[in-house]
């Protein structure tokens, strides 16, 4: 430990500056929390304060059920940030423009594959999950329209891929302030009916959705197309420059990252199946604290998202010792900022948890869980800088089969013998299972630490 300690920092000067870091970070930040925490913190809240219990239930299940495939519509983006990443920083411009042209067309693919599956099997997908038959109801509608919105979260995230892969979180942050505050608007006004929309409950979330990710394509186009800064990118108009075996080894390269990223999202879902058998009141607990946690945990997201373009651009330059330095400044500075987050909602559970609970029917269940589970999320922290830190060295393959190994003979038999024990206190029931998700990250946190201190991912050719 002195000797690591001794080596941090005899190399802290090298790699990408603090300052850096937290210029390239604090636009990722706020990009993060209107992407990824401020769509379903909005939903949960509208819907819990105006719907049945039921239908925040369904809206909780289908949520963690999305998450999986937005998890699995990241994986090209991220595998064409470690490849634009390698060609920006050794200048190769058009090969830069001509990976987003192949990412583009490929992730428009996928996404309808995704809405063609969702369509025939989303009340299939709410009966396996155990749900009361009324919840299945309510929901199944709704899933098969939200899966529209996904397929156009497929296609924004390609755009927004390049430009991190060129240094730019600038753009991206800009375009998710304008989709969140499209998605706000519309959200309101057509679950309640306000501003002369008719009232479309549930389905008005679906619908706010697909007009947020609509619009952020149409702006990502525009600003491709008309920036005179990225015309060195392009030989040609993006839309009709496509390398089938380009987009083959994009595919090769991010078919592990779709293992890992997926295998890690569905852990929520079967969460979620385990606590339904606990009752609704169980599953609208887990749906709030787990966004309480997604929001405390939104500055480790985007230090995840920055650490992979950083890592890519200095190995593309030949600098592995200042990738490394790089990965240990973002840990630092990771683990940081999520701790004053989780302090602050440990302190304030009930009022936060109060605002998705108007009846307080389950406020005493989620204040009595939230700081037990808060403090295993620092092992999620770790485990998701070094997954991105590997991915940006295009070291794939390690974190599909670290997060893999760990779910399938860790995390799913661990938390399925806890669930079957017959415990009478429902919130030391409720952190058994849910904190052994946790646990599952720090086991994968310590599979992408062995792996980082071997430097074999230094090596790797992308």
């Amino acid at each position: 430990m002195k000797a690591l300690l001794k080596r941090t920092i005899s190399t802290w000067h090298m790699g990408e500056s603090v300052k850096d870091i937290v210029c390239y970070w604090l636009p990722e930040l706020i990009s993060a929390m209107i992407l990824i925490t401020l769509p379903p913190i909005v939903d949960s809240y509208i819907i819990s304060n105006s719907q049945t219990a039921t239908a925040y239930g369904a809206l909780a299940m289908a949520t963690n059920f999305m998450h999986t495939l937005i998890k699995f519509a990241e994986a090209l983006p991220v595998a064409a940030i470690a490849i634009i990443g390698r060609f920006n920083g050794a200048g190769n411009y058009e090969r830069c423009g001509e990976e987003l042209s192949n990412t583009f067309w490929t992730t428009l693919l996928l996404g309808f594959t995704q809405l063609a599956i969702i369509s025939v099997s989303a009340t299939a997908i709410y009966q396996w999950l155990g749900v009361p038959p009324e919840m299945a109801a309510i929901g199944a509608p709704f899933l098969r329209l939200k899966s529209f919105g996904v397929l156009l979260i497929f296609v924004s995230l390609s755009f927004i891929g390049f430009m991190r892969g060129i240094k730019n979180t600038r753009i991206p942050m800009m375009l998710n302030l304008l989709g969140i505050s499209t998605f706000i608007f519309f959200d309101y006004a057509l679950v309640l009916g306000k501003y002369g929309f008719p009232r479309m409950d549930l389905n008005g979330s679906a619908i706010a959705t697909i007009l947020q990710y609509g619009v952020m394509n149409i702006a990502a186009i525009a600003y491709i197309l008309l920036n005179p800064d990225y015309k060195k990118y392009f030989k040609a108009t993006f839309f009709s420059i496509f390398d089938f075996k380009r987009a083959w080894h994009l595919l090769n390269l991010s078919w592990p990252i779709m293992l890992d990223k997926t295998s890690f999202a569905l852990a929520y879902v079967w969460l979620s199946k385990l606590l339904a058998d606990m009752g609704t009141y169980a599953i609208t607990t887990y749906d709030v604290v787990k966004n309480i946690e997604r929001f405390a945990f939104v500055p480790a997201m985007a230090f995840a998202q920055v650490v992979t373009f950083l890592v890519s651009n200095r190995l593309g330059a030949q600098d592995p010792k200042g990738a490394s330095s790089t990965i240990k400044k973002v840990l630092m500075l990771t683990f940081t900022a999520v701790g004053a987050c989780l302090l602050f909602a440990c302190f304030n559970a009930e009022m936060l948890i109060g605002l998705f609970d108007p009846k307080k029917n389950y406020t005493a269940l989620g204040a009595a869980v939230l700081p037990a589970i808060s403090f295993l999320v620092f092992f999620d922290c770790l485990q998701v800088i070094l997954a991105g830190a590997l991915r940006g060295a295009g070291d794939v393959k390690s974190v599909m089969w670290g997060r893999a190994l760990s779910c399938l003979f860790f995390f799913l038999p661990v938390s399925y013998f806890l669930s079957t024990l017959t415990i009478e206190s429902h919130a030391l029931r409720f952190i058994l299972i849910y904190g052994c998700h946790y646990l599952n990250a720090g086991v994968m946190g310590a599979i992408f630490f062995f792996r980082i201190m071997s430097h074999k991912w230094q090596k790797k050719e992308i």
